[in-house]
């Protein structure tokens, strides 16, 4: 528990450190001079990389979608956005957007928004906030877990929503900032809120297998047709000889968690396999685990190896139903075994890490192309 605690502690520092950041570099409200405008000091150095969206009623600025760290959320056209980071100053001298990102890791959701409205509330010099998180909904039907903080520190007013998405493996941080004497809390809150509403996550949105062809580690080939049918290679260069053809079912995050569970053959239950999704949580390393990596990812162990945020959506079940044999044209075997392979795809890499249940081995297929 110690352990835990001390990274509970790290993660909350790491979101409450953006807030405290934004008031610097945000350019908060106290900050600006009565006769300059956030907009006026932003616009020559300050460009925006969001896209178009549809215009809102007539005489209301129309929205642009923009798109960072695994989410993306619709603001005014006519915001600007603060250099280096996901917050948006308004004509009104007011800031609001995205000010922290953090993976939620292995940990309980009621039990980390606790510990972050316990750090928030040393930070206020008036601080609110409920006792427990609420059900939410993103717009994209992400079923997530928020709370509302509002804190005043000397003039200013900060309004944080915060936003729990585990099956993503999300904690995000709304923030709006604005004079307290020039606005009514209300106000900031009704504008936040719409921000959250248009909420969208990017993360595990899509099959990355199905349809795709791939290069396996000992330098074979997968090549998944879009139809359910696929055909494994011995070699990448050679489609003669050879080959093993048959049909293919790809599940992914809740999905295939309940079909690796039902299929008792491999002696995997439920319980195993959400242990082994929230260790993997706390920073995934391709290549197959081992028992120190729980000593590296709580923090025990110093560790520099690459780490990748992983998470139930990108959690996949992949079965190979070996139906035949091609050595060569006229030499056709019928009948085979079906493999399981069960893991994470990581994007980053374009690569599917796996591991194949049948031999009890690591498996990484990178991806190459589009299955003509």
């Amino acid at each position: 528990m110690k352990t835990q605690f001390a990274v509970l502690k790290k993660t909350t520092g790491l979101l409450l450190l953006a807030v405290i950041l934004c008031l610097s570099a945000c350019g908060a409200p106290a900050d600006q001079v009565e006769d300059s405008t956030p907009a006026e000091q932003t616009k020559k150095d300050t460009p925006s990389s969001s896209e178009p969206a549809d215009a809102g009623a007539e005489g209301t600025p129309s929205k642009v979608t923009h798109s960072t760290q695994g989410v993306s959320f619709e603001v005014s056209e006519d915001w600007l956005q603060a250099e280096g980071m996901d917050m948006f100053y308004t004509d009104k001298n007011e800031v609001y957007g995205l000010n922290g990102v953090s993976p939620l890791g292995s940990y309980e959701p009621q039990a980390l928004y606790e510990e972050l409205s316990a750090y928030y509330s040393g930070q206020f010099d008036t601080f609110s906030a409920p006792e427990e998180l609420t059900a939410w909904q993103s717009s994209d039907g992400v079923e997530c877990l928020t709370a509302d903080f509002t804190g005043v520190y000397e003039s200013v007013l900060y309004c944080t929503k915060v936003v729990i998405a585990p099956q993503k493996n999300l904690v995000l941080t709304f923030d709006a900032q604005a004079y307290k004497d020039r606005q009514e809390p209300t106000v900031v809150w009704m504008v936040l809120n719409q921000l959250c509403e248009s909420l969208t996550f990017e993360i595990g949105t899509q099959d990355e297998i199905s349809g795709n062809t791939f290069l396996c580690g000992d330098s074979s080939q997968l090549c998944f047709q879009d139809g359910g049918d696929f055909r494994w290679y011995q070699s990448a260069e050679d489609h003669e000889h050879q080959y093993y053809e048959g049909v293919y079912e790809v599940y992914r995050g809740q999905e295939a968690m309940d079909q690796v569970a039902s299929m008792t053959e491999y002696g995997l239950t439920m319980e195993e396999l959400e242990q082994v999704l929230a260790a993997s949580m706390n920073g995934y390393i391709p290549g197959g685990s081992r028992p120190s990596d729980y000593l590296y990812a709580t923090g025990e162990l110093e560790d520099g190896r690459e780490r990748y945020q992983v998470c139930l959506d990108t959690f996949y079940a992949v079965i190979l139903h070996n139906q035949r044999l091609v050595s060569s044209p006229e030499e056709v075997q019928e009948g085979g075994n079906s493999t399981l392979y069960i893991g994470f795809y990581l994007p980053e890499l374009g690569m599917a890490d796996l591991t194949n249940c049948n031999a009890g081995s690591n498996a990484q297929w990178t991806f190459q192309e589009k299955t003509a």
